[in-house]
This record gives C-alpha cells, sequence and structure tokens, in this order.
C-alpha cells in the first residue's frame, strides 16, 4: 500500500558569500532522525494544522490568497498554509523571523532584550507551547509571506513508507538576525556556497539529501542572488515525483528527466544498467546512487539537457 504523503514546506535561505556569489543555510538533522537522519538539509517540516488557523491572517502580509494560488496547486487556504508553515520552520529550525515590526519596517533583533526574548519564543514553538499566530498578535509582527519565493515542488518517491509532498521556497537572510541550528532535531548549521556543499558530498565530508543535491546543484549554476530571484519570473514549477528501485543492491532514485525513467516506472528493466557517468559542475544529474553512506549523482546524458533549470 502507497503512504499518503504528508505536507511539508522547506525554505532555501540565500546571503550574499563572503567573498563572491552566495551562501545557502544548511542544517544538519540528528543522527537519531527517523527520516534523513544525519542528512544535511534546508530549513523545514511538516504543514500543522496551527498553520491553516484563520485568526493568523491580520498577522500576515505581502500576498493574497489567490496570488498564493497561482503557483501552489490545492485551495487558497492550503496555498497559504504552505507559507505560514514555511515561516514557523525557518524559525523554529534556524532561528530567523520573516517579519515585518509595527511600523512596517523588516524585523531585526536589535538588542540582546529582544534577542533573549525570541529565542525565548523559539523554545516555546518548538515544545509546542505556544503558537506562530500567538507570538505575532503578542510582538505585534506581520509574517512577510512575500518574502518567501516558490522554487520548486518535491514528492518522495512511493516506496518509502514516511512520504512528504514538499514546497520549496527562496528567501534572502534577513539583516539584523543570525540563523542557528536548534540543537534539538538540528546538531549543526552552515552557510556554504552550492558548488562547495556539493564538493563536500563527493568527498563525503557532508551528506546531502537527494532533493537538496538537486536543488543545490541548479543554484550553483546562478552568480548571484539576484540571478536565482530573476529566473523565478518565468520558473515553470511543476511536481517532481522521482522512483525508488534497487540496482545490483544499491538503493537509486531515478529523477523523472531520466531516460530511462518510463522503463524503469513500468519495471521493463532488465539486465545490465549503466548509471551514465558522475556528474561534473554544469550537468544536469538524473539519477542518484546511495553508496558508502551517501547520494552519488550521475548523468545520463550527454550534454546538459537545455530545461535543466524547468524541472
Amino acid at each position: 500500500m502507497i503512504a499518503d504523503p504528508q505536507k511539508a514546506t522547506t525554505v532555501i535561505l540565500l546571503r550574499e558569500g563572503a567573498q563572491r556569489g552566495f551562501e545557502v543555510f544548511l542544517l544538519k538533522r540528528h543522527e537519531k532522525s527517523s527520516f534523513m537522519g544525519g542528512n544535511y538539509v534546508y530549513p523545514g517540516g511538516r504543514v500543522d494544522r496551527e498553520d491553516h488557523n484563520l485568526e493568523i491572517r491580520p498577522n500576515c502580509r505581502g500576498i493574497a490568497s489567490g496570488e498564493a494560488r497561482q503557483v501552489l496547486e490545492g485551495s487558497p487556504e492550503e496555498s497559504l498554509a504552505f507559507r505560514i508553515a514555511g515561516v514557523r520552520e525557518l524559525f523554529e529550525e534556524a532561528g530567523v523571523l520573516l517579519a515585518y515590526d509595527s511600523q512596517g519596517g523588516p524585523f531585526t533583533l536589535k538588542n540582546p532584550e529582544v534577542q533573549d526574548r525570541f529565542s525565548h519564543y523559539r523554545d516555546l514553538l518548538n515544545q509546542g507551547s505556544m503558537t506562530l499566530c500567538r507570538l505575532a498578535q503578542k510582538e505585534s509582527l506581520l509574517l512577510a509571506l512575500d518574502q518567501l519565493h516558490c522554487y520548486a515542488h518535491w514528492i518522495t518517491p512511493e516506496a518509502r513508507s514516511q512520504r512528504f509532498d514538499t514546497y520549496f521556497f527562496v528567501a534572502r537572510h534577513p539583516v539584523g538576525q543570525e540563523a542557528t541550528h536548534d540543537q534539538r532535531e538540528t546538531t549543526a548549521g552552515v552557510w556554504i556556497a552550492p558548488g562547495m556543499a556539493l564538493g563536500k558530498n563527493s568527498a563525503g565530508e557532508v551528506v546531502l539529501s537527494p532533493p537538496t543535491l538537486k536543488t543545490l546543484e541548479d543554484l550553483s549554476r546562478f552568480n548571484s542572488m539576484e540571478e536565482v530571484f530573476d529566473s523565478l519570473k518565468k520558473r515553470d514549477i511543476r511536481p517532481i515525483l522521482p522512483i525508488l528501485t534497487e540496482i545490483s543492491g544499491e538503493p537509486v532514485i531515478l529523477f523523472p528527466w531520466d531516460p530511462e525513467f518510463e522503463r524503469f516506472k513500468k519495471e521493463e528493466a532488465s539486465g545490465r544498467v549503466d548509471h551514465g557517468r558522475q556528474s561534473r559542475p554544469g550537468d544536469n544529474t538524473t539519477r542518484v546512487v546511495f553508496r558508502d553512506g551517501r547520494w552519488h549523482p550521475y548523468c545520463k546524458f550527454k550534454t546538459p539537457p537545455a530545461f535543466c533549470l524547468d524541472r
């Protein structure tokens, strides 16, 4: 029986690089986590019932329900819930709150007293003792939903027992706040250039989940944050549902653009299987193979296809 995927949100937080280009914020999940334990991932998690609470609407700013539905599938209410969950998860897991203050300016943690107060709020949210709605009301904040820009839509393979239907958003790291891991579900946090993260995965220094690996590969093609955000105007957001299978005793995930995807989907694959070459900079990875405790990216194309950024 195929498990129904749970709704989830992920936020790709970007900032200008120390030297040039830009960096993303990654969190290392606790080794004992039931899902992707030890993997480096973006902040994110499930869409909770409280994220659908209509009471939070007056404390949201920047996007109307109709606009939310233009990109995301589902009802306007569900579309907004994805974004509200993104704000909440980013604050719970990374300590970054996308919001506007009571004067309409960007929210900042400007002094130690405010930092301590919001650190306590973060703990309460993680403990389930407080809601994001209550926090926004108490501090007269407006959640900055307009700072979340839809980037991708991934669905966990049907072969998994634990599945997620996840929207990936990109957002700029707000000035006056510091991203940190929660020391609960995550054990480390790092700012890193997309290409460097891919290199560390290949070297076995970090372990990237397949969606994280693939989105980092896409992001590594851009030279600046502005290029990333400019690309969103023409980006085609389509759901990506990979296939999880086993080949020669190794778990393999094939992405929908892999030349052999349909053959494996119909379970027609037989005989010797060639994974192609290990992905190089500029390639569009078409499958990943789990070996030596991490996912290795492979490319079945001889040259990078023109549609790589649309997938």
